[in-house]
This record gives structure tokens, C-alpha cells and sequence, in this order.
């Protein structure tokens, strides 16, 4: 009940966002965080799923196996979705989906793609540039999901390449606390001015 209650939350302010906030600076740092943070949830579900809920590898391929990569899908609110794209769930399929889909919500490419039209609302500068750090990492990671395959995914190691991932999405935030955030101590002192 708890958790449900949290969501019903979360789906009341991103609606009050979405419906009231006009769509300037706030507006845009918001979906900027809503899209990054989605983009790491994603990912570490994926995780997750990759090394701790197969008990053994003999069951890779199994019914079992299905059981718990639908089970990913769901704790991504994708299975539905993924549903009526895919008629089986396997692997590759589902990595597919989830990682490199740019049109589903929950699809890390897609929260990249948007994430990256918000520093650039924020910004006031247009999509393909990058006047600075926050628009060129998220470009250049975006532009990395644009040109994967889920079979370069598969055979780096999924482990790897979320791991990497999660790393760049981290410097990104950090780079947006930075950029954006971060208070800095101002360049000339007091005694700086007087001498």
C-alpha cells in the first residue's frame, strides 16, 4: 500500500507539472531530472535482473527465464507494451526495448532523447548544438544509443555496458548539479578589490 500510495504520488505531480507549469525554466529542469533519473532506474533494473534474480545459469532460456524477464518488463511498466510489439519474450528482445526504444517512456534512448530537448529548453539553444558541458554529454550519449545495436549490447556484456551506462548518466548529473546548482565562491575578495 505504501509503495502504491508513492506512485499514485509521483503520477499526481508529473500530471500537475505536466497540466499547470508553463513550459519554461522549471518546467524544463524537471522533466531534465524526471528523464535522467528514469534513464538510471531503467538501467539498474535491467542490472538487477542480468545478475541476481537468475539463480543459475542453466536456467538462461528456461520458462523460468521468460517468468523473470516479463517480470522486468512489469517493474518497468513496460509489459504491456512490450506486448504488442513482440509476440515472445527473449533476451535480446527486451534489452531491445528497454535500453535502445525510442518511443516508449521508459525506454532509456527515449528519456535520453528528452532529456536532451530540456537542457537545450533550459539553455534556449537548438537540438544538434552544445554551447556546454551538460548538452554535450548528453548529445554524445544520446548519439551513442542512436547508432547501438542490441547485438553489440549483448556480446560487450550487458553487465559492462549498463555499467558504463550508469556511470555516464551519474557524470551527467553531477555535470547539471555543477553547471546549474553548485554554489561557487565568488572570484575577487574583499581584500582583492582594495589593493
Amino acid at each position: 500500500e505504501f509503495y502504491e500510495n508513492v506512485k499514485m504520488a509521483s503520477h499526481l505531480f508529473t500530471g500537475l507539472c505536466e497540466g499547470t507549469l508553463t513550459h519554461s525554466e522549471g518546467w524544463h529542469f524537471t522533466r531534465l531530472g524526471r528523464f535522467i533519473e528514469r534513464a538510471d532506474k531503467t538501467s539498474r533494473i535491467l542490472d538487477v535482473k542480468y545478475f541476481i534474480l537468475l539463480p543459475e545459469p542453466g536456467y538462461v532460456g528456461s520458462p523460468y527465464d521468460s517468468l523473470q524477464w516479463a517480470a522486468v518488463l512489469k517493474s518497468a511498466s513496460a509489459l504491456e507494451m512490450y506486448r504488442k510489439r513482440h509476440h515472445r519474450i527473449t533476451p535480446g528482445s527486451v534489452v531491445d526495448f528497454l535500453i535502445l526504444d525510442s518511443e516508449f517512456p521508459r525506454a532509456i534512448h527515449y528519456c535520453l532523447i528528452n532529456a536532451e530537448r530540456a537542457v537545450h529548453g533550459i539553455n534556449g539553444s537548438p537540438l544538434g548544438t552544445s554551447r556546454d558541458d551538460v548538452e554535450r554529454k548528453l548529445g554524445k550519449l544520446r548519439s551513442d544509443l542512436d547508432f547501438s545495436d542490441v547485438n553489440e549490447i549483448m556480446d560487450y556484456g550487458l553487465h559492462e555496458y549498463l555499467d558504463g551506462l550508469q556511470v555516464k548518466l551519474n557524470d551527467v548529473g553531477e555535470t547539471v548539479f555543477n553547471q546549474y546548482f553548485a554554489l561557487r565562491p565568488l572570484e575577487t575578495s574583499l581584500t582583492q578589490r582594495m589593493s
